[in-house]
């Protein structure tokens, strides 16, 4: 701090000599002629004023940086040489709006430095403040319960976002709007209990309020964990499904073929001999074959839709990179959607007859 000062100082002094130079040069002779014509009778100093660097310097400090007896030297020798005016202007540009301004802006910038760095005032700030604005969202959340249960359910929450007028500013603030709320739910029902206690509102609220981008990231990785359970959960019921059908398959055929062989031997004479087991195998080939080309579509599916996941998160990311809650909780209802693209398919395996009718050989 101290050292861009002097730095600055020296600027000052630089830049006020050159000028300083420029006057004596441009400006005393005409001081001298207005002299001659009685102009300073009232201002014995006027006289001197840019008669050397030294006073030339004394004369702008006066006159340009403090302010005193602008109309008593300057305005008289402008209005008789105009083309003074720009020594004048020139020097109250670039020493006023230049330097000094600069001046004021490191030691503003030193003194905000100093106060970021003072971490006991700042810690005692944001205490109170934190304190504060605890204290308000207890009262809105006692509004918001209407029943007074000490627990708030999700229809208590659009109401009072309807009705409870600091709840709806407090969601104006956060950039939520009412297709939100479900999903802030989610967010603030920490425990997934189905009702928020206030412990958990006040907490989760004051840091989607001051948690910045850190917030929008939290829910993103929120929305995601969530989601990749949906999906983890959905891959290992296909993968069960497609086991247990697999074995009852085995099974099946197994005493089928049994049954087969003891119907083969009765009916040699007449279908001929292997016939109908040859119609029998040729059938379980056929079935297998479509029980793999269905699970290959399905698997399919399934790496499309954790694709799509995958792209969506990504959008969420930026989003909360942006620093926008409402677009991250936008596209947080797009990721929760998009487990309903494996939904049908699911349905595939739940029965497969019903898709593709009795085998019988």
């Amino acid at each position: 701090g101290c050292r861009t000062l002097f730095w600055c100082s020296l600027l000052l002094f630089l830049i006020m000599t050159i000028w300083s130079v420029m006057a004596v040069e441009l400006i005393n002779p005409y001081i001298q002629e207005l002299d001659r014509q009685g102009a300073w009778t009232d201002c014995p100093r006027c006289r001197r004023a840019f008669a050397s660097t030294f006073m030339a310097s004394l004369t702008l400090f006066q006159t340009v940086v403090a302010g005193d007896s602008w109309g008593l030297l300057a305005l008289p020798v402008i209005e008789a040489y105009p083309a003074v005016g720009i020594i004048f202007a020139g020097s109250l540009m670039t020493l006023v709006f230049g330097v000094l301004n600069l001046i004021v802006a490191v030691i503003v910038d030193t003194f905000a430095e100093n106060r970021s760095k003072d971490m006991a005032s700042l810690a005692n700030e944001m205490g109170v403040e934190e304190h504060s604005e605890k204290r308000l969202l207890e009262r809105i959340f006692a509004k918001i319960d209407s029943n007074s249960d000490g627990a708030l359910s999700y229809d208590e929450i659009v109401l009072g976002a309807k009705k409870v007028r600091d709840f709806s500013h407090w969601l104006r603030v956060l950039d939520i709007d009412r297709d939100d709320l479900g999903e802030l739910f989610r967010i603030v029902d920490e425990d997934g209990s189905g009702e928020i206690d206030p412990q958990e509102f006040v907490n989760t609220m004051y840091r989607l309020k001051h948690g910045e981008s850190k917030t929008a990231t939290k829910i993103v990785k929120h929305m995601v964990a969530r989601l990749d359970d949906k999906y983890s959960a959905s891959a290992k019921d296909m993968t069960e499904r497609m086991r247990a059908l697999e074995s009852a398959m085995t099974a099946n055929f197994a005493a089928q073929e049994r049954a087969l062989l003891r119907l083969t031997e009765m009916s040699s004479s007449v279908c001929g001999p292997g016939l109908l087991q040859q119609r029998f195998y040729e059938s379980e080939d056929v079935f297998r074959a479509k029980l793999s080309e269905q699970a290959e579509r399905i698997q399919s599916v399934l790496e499309s839709a954790l694709t799509k996941a995958s792209e969506v998160a990504l959008e969420a990311a930026l989003s909360a990179a942006s620093g926008s809650l409402r677009t991250v909780m936008h596209t947080g209802r797009k990721l929760s959607d998009g487990r309903s693209i494996m939904s049908a398919e699911t349905q595939v395996l739940a029965d497969p007859g019903e898709r593709e009718g009795p085998l019988t050989p």
